[in-house]
């Protein structure tokens, strides 16, 4: 009876032991980068684990779990959400904090990435985590700031999220609909409007759910206003954006008066308030330029209401007129355009111009480096380096930006050869040695990830220095550089951080 009862038995506990047991445990060099990254800051934690995640030989339960843990570390991250540059000055911080940002590591953007990929897994999963956010506030910005913020993947997980989490029954109840509806329906920033506009473009809506989510964007339009700069960077893209939508619903023979009203009332409430004194500087500073779109903004937002007028306005309303477009007051003006305004720094700047560009600005050519002559101006410069310290003149985070940037622009310049490994070693120590407290993080893991990625995509040229990238003794530099062994980045996502 006994044995008789064992046999019966063997097949059901076979079916119920991966009801208690937990999944798999990890690989071995698997569990050691997550063991670092759980040991790292909220940001550096969920950054790796999103990474590890997306390795297929793991199994599918690790690799939800993994997401999960993600998501939730991406609270600690210091910064909130994405910004970049509103305003761009040849020699100032725009490109690094660019840079830095675009490491996708404030914790809107890794809770997008986490949702992301666990769409790929789960989606029921990745719609709970998705609502499980606040709602999403962007602050104004001051005139005196040059950052804005972008929650463009926001919106773009969000259309996702409705086009393809949702069963047939919950979308026959509309389900997705009211979660773009009510979405739209609560924006408060101008960074909102172009990527909402899209999302409500490319969200596969039916006719009647298209209308009525472009009519909440219409009545939320109009509500936007008092926050100068953010409008002004945004006003070259927004346009279109909306043109776009407008015309997806002129091709459907439905009715776009009530969105294009409502994109005209926010033009006349953002182009006749207040507006920042430096606008000019978005179009027509020398070295100055939209960095969302790689081409001059407007000014004073003419340009967009040129493209309104020419474009997306239709009968009955009139043109946008000189008055609806003048300015009540002008105040503020952005701080912190430039860089490297202490002597140490402009004395090294000096160098380097010489050491790399001939007297007429052009680059040197290979052959013009390979000089008794270059490798002695070399060594003054490196000497320089080694020695160049913060000064009262510069605050901290300036002079490890300033440093940093020099460095990476000296790689760049280099030949391979041992003197590009003694940069790179030099360059290493100095970010050891800087990572402290008063930096913001994503800051100080631009240059780390910039090294580890020239590293990377040339193991030949500086291969012992990977060597030595094993070694160090920095536990988030650690993390990264088994990171980049375990779960490369391609070639294109290293670049974009040069």
């Amino acid at each position: 009876m006994g044995e008789h009862t064992d046999r019966l038995m063997k097949p059901i506990a076979l079916l119920l032991l991966p009801l208690f047991c937990p999944a798999a445990v990890l690989p071995s060099d698997v569990s050691a980068v997550v063991d670092l990254a759980r040991s790292a800051p909220g940001e550096f934690a969920a950054d790796a684990l999103i990474r590890v995640a997306a390795l297929d030989r793991l199994e599918k339960p690790r690799r939800i779990e993994l997401l999960e843990e993600a998501f939730r570390r991406a609270s600690e991250a210091q910064e909130p959400l994405k910004r970049e540059a509103a305003i761009a000055r040849a020699g100032g911080p725009a490109s690094f904090l660019n840079r830095a940002y675009g490491q996708d590591l404030d914790a809107l953007s890794l809770r997008m990435r986490a949702v992301e990929a666990m769409l790929v897994l789960d989606k029921r999963k990745a719609r709970e985590l998705f609502q499980q956010m606040p709602p999403l506030e962007v602050p104004k910005v001051a005139c005196e700031q040059s950052m804005v913020y972008n929650v463009d993947r926001y919106y773009a997980v969000l259309g996702q999220i409705a086009k393809q989490s949702y069963t047939p029954k919950e979308t026959a109840r509309n389900e997705p609909v009211r979660l773009l509806e009510q979405a739209v329906r609560t924006l408060t920033s101008s960074a909102q409007v172009k990527p909402a506009a899209l999302m409500t473009l490319n969200a596969g809506l039916k006719d009647q759910d298209l209308q009525l989510v472009s009519a909440a964007l219409a009545g939320a339009l109009g509500k936007i206003m008092g926050d100068d700069r953010t409008f002004t960077h945004y006003s070259v893209t927004t346009g279109p954006a909306i043109l776009d939508l407008v015309n997806e619903l002129k091709q459907r023979k439905l009715n776009p008066l009530p969105l294009v009203e409502g994109y005209r009332l926010y033009l006349v409430n953002n182009l006749a308030g207040d507006r920042c004194a430096d606008d000019d500087l978005m179009q027509n500073g020398a070295n100055s330029y939209s960095m969302a779109t790689g081409r001059a903004a407007d000014a004073l937002g003419g340009e967009a209401a040129a493209f309104y007028n020419r474009q997306i306005r239709m009968s009955p309303l009139q043109p946008l007129s000189e008055n609806e477009m003048t300015p009540s007051k002008l105040e503020g003006a952005a701080a912190g355009l430039r860089s490297c305004r202490d002597k140490e720094c402009a004395s090294i700047s000096e160098q380097y111009r010489v050491l790399v560009f001939d007297a007429g600005g052009r680059p040197l050519r290979g052959d013009e480096k390979n000089t008794p002559e270059w490798r002695a101006m070399l060594q003054q410069f490196l000497t320089a380096m080694a020695s160049w310290t913060a000064s009262t003149d510069a605050s901290e985070t300036e002079f490890f930006r300033e440093k940093s940037e020099f460095y990476n622009a000296l790689i760049a310049a280099l030949p391979n050869g041992p003197t590009r490994q003694d940069v790179l070693r030099s360059w290493l120590d100095f970010l050891q040695k800087e990572h402290n407290p008063s930096l913001q993080r994503i800051e100080w893991l631009l240059p780390v990830n910039t090294l580890i990625g020239r590293v990377s995509l040339d193991p030949l040229g500086v291969g012992k220095i990977a060597d030595e990238l094993r070694q160090v003794k920095d536990p988030v530099i650690a993390l990264y550089v088994e990171l980049e062994r375990l779960a490369p980045r391609t070639p294109d996502r290293i670049m974009s951080l040069l």
